[in-house]
């Protein structure tokens, strides 16, 4: 039997790295600004978290134009949302035009490329104020799996030499995709699972639609061919699974596991519990997927 896992929300709490990522944003942001003389940058961010927690299917995590995850579905995406609305307002709003210059001045070649700067920057101030992270319940339930006979593979966008550092401080044994080896996780870090391409296809539930052309996930899945999936960014993680659960032959069977948090919206979760019956909500993190997948 084969699970394949998401890291962050699933093996980890993120939500200190998603301020640290929100703090290292606004240090830059400010800073510039005071260099140049620019005011009002400190309210216009104010403003604009403001706009997208009151609006989150507005705005998002974009890929080719669309997007890939909704603004408030983890502690990381509000960050994505931001610079995407300053890129988005640039042409009518002299401050979001200046923040867009300022980062291509300052050194990046994009808002994404900044964007993935304050992300790692967050991640390593947090890590080295309190070291990795797996939780233990977490660490527990890999175990469990593990000795069970699961292979579990960890697909995930954060690259592998955090997956494995923070993985080898809980002592689980591990592997790298390819490689296989008998109760080791396997990791394929750098997944890219946001990255939307080719012709648009989406999931709707409720009207709501959930971008699944994700050539980069789509090829993991197909190579994996797991018996369940499980994570807590449903966009990102469980939006294309159930596509193919739904509508693609051979993939009735999969499992569908997403991990409630502290940070699921509240209108996602609802969403969810009305429009996708397939999908099991857990509040009880990777135990309770572990118990479930081993009942």
């Amino acid at each position: 039997m084969r699970l394949l896992s998401d890291f962050d929300g699933v093996w980890t709490d993120p939500w200190r790295e998603g301020l640290a990522q929100g703090e290292v944003v606004d240090e830059r942001l400010l800073a510039w600004a005071a260099g140049e003389a620019r005011a009002g940058v400190g309210e216009w961010l104010a403003a604009a978290r403001a706009r997208l927690a009151a609006a989150p299917l507005e705005h998002g995590w974009e890929s080719d134009d669309r997007i890939s995850a909704y603004a408030d579905e983890d502690p990381f995406v509000m960050h994505a949302a931001l610079l995407q609305l300053a890129h988005t307002d640039a042409a009518s709003d002299p401050i979001a035009a200046w923040l867009t210059g300022a980062v291509v001045r300052h050194g990046f070649a994009s808002l994404d490329e900044f964007g993935a700067f304050t992300h790692h920057e967050g991640v390593r101030r947090v890590e080295q104020r309190r070291g990795p992270a797996i939780l233990p319940d977490a660490a527990e339930a890999g175990r469990r799996l593990l000795d069970a006979g699961v292979d579990v593979v960890v697909v995930s966008n954060s690259p592998e030499e955090k997956l494995a550092r923070w993985f080898g401080s809980a002592g689980l044994p591990l592997t790298h995709h390819p490689e296989r080896a008998e109760g080791a996780l396997r990791l394929r870090g750098g997944a890219r699972k946001f990255v939307l391409g080719g012709v648009p296809n989406a999931l709707e539930l409720g009207g709501v639609r959930f971008e699944t052309g994700r050539p980069r996930y789509r090829e993991a899945l197909e190579l994996e061919r797991p018996a369940g999936v499980v994570g807590d960014v449903f966009s990102l993680d469980l939006a294309l699974p159930l596509a193919l659960r739904r509508h693609v032959p051979g993939w009735g069977g999969l499992r569908l596991f997403w991990l409630q948090r502290g940070y699921t919206p509240e209108w996602l979760a609802e969403l969810i519990a009305e429009h996708a019956p397939e999908v099991e909500r857990l509040d009880g993190g990777l135990a309770e997927a572990a118990d479930r997948l081993l009942a």
